[in-house]
């Protein structure tokens, strides 16, 4: 009797922690630690902007009201776009082309200006580098200069409800939540509260884990992803137990191990007393 009634609590105990309780399955849940809110009432956001490394893209327009030094600037990019076929990869196949690479020493090749050492700075910096530079050829006032990253490439791992690989987010900025979502979102045997982010810096490569089930996840400045994250979702310690992902899963799979312990038991007993 006593080893029945130790077989059904150890099995109630492997119940309950094999369930995945719903504190590790929400978004952005209150925390006991204050938040940084401002006097409006808006949750503050940490930026950490990036730096422009080796191997980068970057998209550089120059257009001005003269139109001899507009198509001076872009005779090159238009030559590469008459020479392309048409994708679903279009988009991106435009911006590798047409974009300025940044080489193995730091620097991009642009016209007139020839070698520019970028790595390391802002895309802002960059931008006012290059309107410093081209005001010794031209006038500035009748110049539009407009530089950007040719969008954000980033890959994600591990447990993601769609396709692990590599996405491209064409805009400025975007934050964690984005770009797992275009993954899929995290599925239900993904660890929310210790997802990684390996990013590269020009000195090497970092790692650093932040929690998405905590609104402070907001004020932290690895919210916001940047160009060449990987981001990697490790798997909870259910999914190594192979139980199921709901209560009831869960249940059944305890369930069934009690009967298979209980029956074990039983035909140990019986082969027992056969050899009393």
């Amino acid at each position: 009797m006593k080893s029945i009634k130790l077989l059904l609590l150890v099995s109630f105990i492997g119940f309950l922690s094999s369930c995945i309780s719903v504190k590790k399955l929400t978004y952005l849940q209150d925390t006991d630690a204050p938040l940084e809110i401002d006097t409006a009432g808006y949750q503050m956001l940490k930026r950490s902007y990036y730096k422009v490394q080796k191997n980068d893209m970057l998209s550089i327009q120059i257009k001005s009201i003269n139109p001899e030094i507009t198509n001076y600037f872009v005779v090159g990019q238009s030559a590469n776009m008459n020479n392309m076929g048409g994708g679903s990869n279009r988009g991106s196949s435009q911006l590798y082309f047409n974009g300025y690479s940044v080489d193995e020493f730091g620097n991009i090749d642009f016209p007139v200006l020839n070698k520019i050492y970028v790595e390391g700075l802002t895309i802002n910096e960059i931008q006012e580098l290059l309107i410093e530079k081209l005001s010794k050829y031209f006038s500035t006032s009748n110049l539009f200069v407009k530089t950007q990253l040719s969008g954000i490439k980033f890959s994600v791992l591990g447990e993601v409800n769609s396709n692990q690989g590599q996405y491209y987010l064409y805009q400025n900025e975007a934050n964690i939540l984005e770009a797992l979502a275009l993954a899929g979102d995290i599925d239900v045997f993904g660890d929310k509260t210790k997802v990684q982010i390996i990013r590269q810096h020009p000195q090497g490569v970092k790692y650093y884990e932040v929690d998405l089930t905590s609104k402070e996840v907001v004020n932290n400045p690895m919210y916001f992803i940047q160009p060449n994250d990987i981001i990697y979702v490790k798997p909870l310690k259910q999914k190594s137990w192979g139980v199921g992902s709901t209560g009831r899963e869960s249940l059944l799979f305890v369930l069934s191990m009690l009967t298979f312990v209980t029956t074990t038991l039983l035909l140990i007993d019986r082969f027992y007393l056969l050899f009393l």
